[in-house]
């Protein structure tokens, strides 16, 4: 037999959360004389302290209305804490309302009668001076409700729960508006505050008040409110009705505050934590009583309006009881489990007889029954921790939402904050945000690709191509990667600002840090891009040649992206490993096509010129290098090995080399130790920020023979840019250095220039870097053109515009601003590329002293001596240069394999990369 106890407690324990609530029964319990109270009391003992719950014993209270005070009033049963419940107990602001309306009838104001003919009060509802008195008596009522400590912790309550909706609202409106990256970013942060703040309040304020609760006055059937009546005017109407009404308006009010108790809201609320339902122990075994009352009107509420309250109701009846009219289920005690199960049954049915009835047990029920009460507990802890989860949480969320943002430069799919430059692809996701760059050059530089970009996204086909370079270095005019940066921007933005055909071009820009200390990261950021992205063609860029540039190299050659290099010149800066990183074996990359000359040549050119030009009067000429050694440098230090190579290989005695370190430091020692040595020739391998200090610091001392022969190499021609006129000032120095592209070239009006550099000899971009402007515009230029060349109708592969690339070759020579275009089929070095050594002249200009290589294909070849074989062995030149073999199949299928033969490095080769 099942223990009745057992039973009462499967009743009150609430189903699972995602549960609907079931119905409850009037527990009728019938027996002679006590005994049904009594065992209705045992039933309910084991409970009383876990659940909101009442007794109400016979003769106890007059009226209906002092019962239903008792129960749910401000002080009731039914309201007061539930101690290790971890809730707030249930309250009752509908049932209060009413008691307080009605109690106004018997609270006129001074003088006035009650209850008497022609009385004038309650007054009438229509009256407006009873309207204004029970308006201002509503304010009153609603100031002193919750007084003192409780009305704090109501108020507290109220705004918490609030808080757990508004705080996730006002969170979600912060981050669709976007999270904080600069001072406009704070708008959305500021939003987001606002709608927390103002929901929790007016929600809280609402709750307080019971506005929040008192619609549901318009949807009963008892004294409802009528459309649009204030509340006031309803008070009124409620101490004017009759106590029959208010009777039944008071219990349906009291099933529906229990119901919004137990309700489970969308939003936050303690019902969501409740484990066990309401119960109440009632005395009705008198008939006629209040009680008794109670349970009928109780009953016929249920019947009339469909409303279940989540109360278990044990009532005490007379032996002599009858069901009458209405449908009951009963039996013995002993049998409450199945009619438990029979009521259910008919429950389901959804016309369930309210009624359950058993008599009492002949036995005395046993009190020592330990309700097993974890499950609630842990419902009501749950609660409380999806509580502190939407008050914490979303704050907590935003925060690494933000600082997610702040880690990707403001949210940018393809960019990522390191210290504090933002790296990767800054404009992949729609304009670049303002604040990455420092330089105002840039950010407006930029900001005109952006706009190129919208237009190109606008005409809906389109493909991109990658810029690759240093761009949140900050503005100085002296400054080789700042200058050389900003000529990139210039030289692509215009070409793309003309590039008007189908497909149109998109340019992203990925900033790989200064001095390309991010590059590695930067190239796997454009690679995973270049993954999810097919538009995505090919990269161009790679300013300079430092260890940034080469480990981006590698990590785009494993993404088999097609590169485009411009005045990168580090002889092997192409090659990749073979093998094991340890193995030593590499081979050049066959996705790296480079455009200027590599140092090898630049420094073949400037030993023989020297030999021939500068220094022919001299029988045993000398020289020193003075280079930057600059850690990760490898274009000053591979330049500095080819400059001792070339020399001696001229009859150049070369006394080794001297170095300074970090832009600058030690520079005056360096150039006392070189001066010291008497030379005939300085050779300049460093950085072009460094080089006005190292000519002033020349121009200080005694150098042996006057002028002192200062020949540069490719980089200062930014330093140049600037600074011409301070160079070409200096009486003891005279100046000449290697120019990878420059406009002076085509000042020979033999010579048909293109229509860009045209616009250079025009005066346009007179400060820019020459080499960096033109070996830029040249890199989009190809780009774009093999891009159209491999157009169909439909976008390009990779692949198709890797082999459109690698045909531009000694059989399909390009013309370019910096000069003929073509690549060697195996290394993809340019054959016989335009090269020239300028000298600086008193006034600051450039003018040309020796070049080397065509500008256009209709110049015929170098027959000069010094320039003859300037790229190397002729056995290596006949093979390096050999005309590519087109392959058979289709071009999209062509270029994804690595050449069938692979070079290693020479010893020569690898004496030249000692920078790495």
């Amino acid at each position: 037999m099942t223990d009745p106890h057992a039973v009462i407690e499967a009743l009150v324990r609430r189903p699972f959360f995602w549960r609907a609530d079931r119905p409850l029964p009037l527990v009728l319990v019938v027996g002679r004389d006590g005994g049904a109270f009594d065992a209705a009391r045992r039933l309910a003992e084991p409970f009383e302290d876990s659940l909101p719950q009442a007794t109400v014993r016979a003769g106890e209270y007059d009226t209906l209305r002092e019962l239903v005070t008792a129960l749910a009033g401000e002080h009731g049963q039914l309201g007061k804490p539930v101690g290790g419940s971890f809730l707030p107990p249930p309250r009752f602001p509908l049932v209060q309302f009413v008691l307080w309306a009605r109690r106004q009838r018997e609270e006129p104001p001074p003088g006035e009668p009650v209850d008497v003919p022609g009385r004038t009060w309650p007054p009438d509802p229509q009256s407006r001076t009873g309207q204004e008195e029970f308006k201002d008596r509503l304010k009153d009522w609603r100031r002193g409700r919750y007084g003192g400590d409780r009305g704090r912790r109501t108020a507290a309550d109220f705004l918490g729960r609030a808080a757990t909706t508004w705080v996730p609202v006002g969170t979600l409106a912060a981050w669709s508006l976007g999270g904080a990256s600069d001072l406009v970013g704070l708008i959305p942060w500021a939003l987001g505050v606002l709608v927390a703040v103002v929901g929790t309040l007016i929600q809280a304020m609402l709750s307080i008040r019971g506005s929040f609760f008192n619609g549901w006055f318009r949807k009963q059937p008892y004294l409802a409110r009528k459309p649009f009546e204030r509340l006031p005017k309803y008070a009124l109407r409620i101490a004017n009705a009759s106590e029959a009404e208010v009777e039944g308006l008071l219990v349906h009010a009291l099933c529906q505050d229990l119901r919004q108790a137990y309700q489970k809201w969308l939003i936050p609320w303690p019902s969501w934590g409740r484990g066990l339902y309401a119960m109440m122990v009632l005395d009705a075994r008198w008939s006629g009583d209040v009680n008794e009352r109670f349970l009928r009107t109780l009953e016929e509420s249920v019947e009339e309006t469909g409303l279940l309250p989540p109360l278990l109701v044990l009532a005490a009846v007379p032996d002599s009881f009858t069901p009458g009219i209405r449908p009951v289920t009963a039996g013995r005690m002993s049998d409450l489990s199945t009619l438990v199960e029979s009521w259910r049954t008919a429950a389901r049915r959804r016309v369930p007889p309210l009624r359950l009835m058993v008599s009492t047990p002949e036995i005395p029920l046993d009190d020592d029954y330990r309700p097993r009460l974890l499950g609630s507990r842990m419902r009501a802890i749950g609660y409380w921790c999806v509580m502190a989860l939407l008050l914490i949480g979303p704050v907590v969320l935003l925060g690494r939402i933000q600082q997610d943002r702040d880690a990707h430069c403001g949210g940018l799919s393809w960019g990522e904050r390191v210290g504090k430059e933002c790296i990767g692809v800054v404009n992949a996701d729609g304009p670049a945000p303002g604040d990455l760059f420092p330089s105002d050059e840039i950010r407006n530089l930029v900001g005109k690709i952006d706009k190129h970009n919208a237009d190109a996204r606008n005409a809906g086909t389109y493909v991109s191509v990658v810029l690759f370079g240093e761009y949140s270095i900050a503005q100085d005019q002296n400054d080789s990667a700042f200058v050389g940066a900003r000529a990139e921007l210039t030289a692509v933005e215009e070409y793309q600002d003309d590039a008007n055909g189908t497909p149109r071009l998109e340019v992203l820009v990925a900033n790989a840090g200064t001095n390309f200390q991010q590059g590695e990261r930067t190239a796997q950021l454009v690679s995973e891009m270049a993954a999810e992205d097919p538009r995505v063609l090919g990269v161009i860029g790679f300013q300079r040649s430092v260890g940034g540039v080469e480990d981006a190299i590698r990590t785009l050659d494993a993404a088999k992206l097609p590169m485009l290099v411009t005045t990168a010149t580090a002889d092997r800066l192409a090659y990749v490993p073979d093998g094991p990183a340890d193995s030593g074996s590499s081979y050049p990359s066959p996705y790296v096509f480079r455009l200027g000359s590599s140092n090898q040549r630049q420094a073949r050119l400037a030993a023989r010129f020297a030999r021939t030009r500068l220094l022919g009067g001299v029988d045993k000429p000398s020289a020193v290098v003075v280079k930057d050694q600059t850690d990760d440098d490898n274009y000053t230090n591979n330049l500095a090995d080819d400059y001792a190579d070339e020399a001696g290989a001229v009859g150049i005695a070369v006394s080794g080399a001297v170095g300074y370190k970090d832009r600058g430091t030690g520079m005056d020692l360096a150039v006392s130790q070189a001066c010291g040595r008497e030379p005939d020739l300085i050779f300049y391998a460093g950085r072009a920020a460094d080089f006005l200090g190292f000519l002033q610091y020349v121009e200080a001392k005694d150098c042996g023979k006057e002028p002192i022969k200062v020949l540069a190499g490719d980089d200062v021609i930014k330093a140049v840019a600037n600074s011409g006129a301070a160079i070409g000032g200096y009486r003891r120095v005279q100046v000449y250095y290697a120019a990878l592209a420059s406009r002076e070239l085509w000042r020979d009006r033999s010579l048909k220039a293109t229509g860009f550099v045209q616009s250079l000899l025009n005066g346009r971009h007179p400060k820019e870097s020459d080499d960096n402007l033109i070996l830029s515009y040249d890199a989009v230029r190809l780009f774009y053109e093999r891009v159209n060349a491999a157009y169909r109708g439909g976008l390009p592969s990779r692949g198709d515009v890797l082999y459109q690339i690698s045909l531009v070759s000694p059989r399909g020579r390009w013309n370019g601003s910096g000069g003929v275009i073509s690549f060697g089929a195996t290394t993809h070095e340019p054959e016989n590329k335009a090269i020239a050594i300028l000298k600086v002249n008193s006034s600051g200009r450039s003018e040309v002293a020796e070049r080397c290589g065509r500008l256009a294909a209709t110049e015929p070849e170098d027959t000069k001596e010094i320039c003859r074989n300037l790229d190397g062995d002729a056995e290596d030149r006949e093979a390096a240069n050999a005309p590519a073999a087109v392959p058979s199949v289709p071009p999209s299928a062509r270029p994804s394999v690595h050449p069938s033969v692979r070079p290693s490095a020479s010893p020569r080769d690898a004496a030249a990369d000692s920078g790495r």
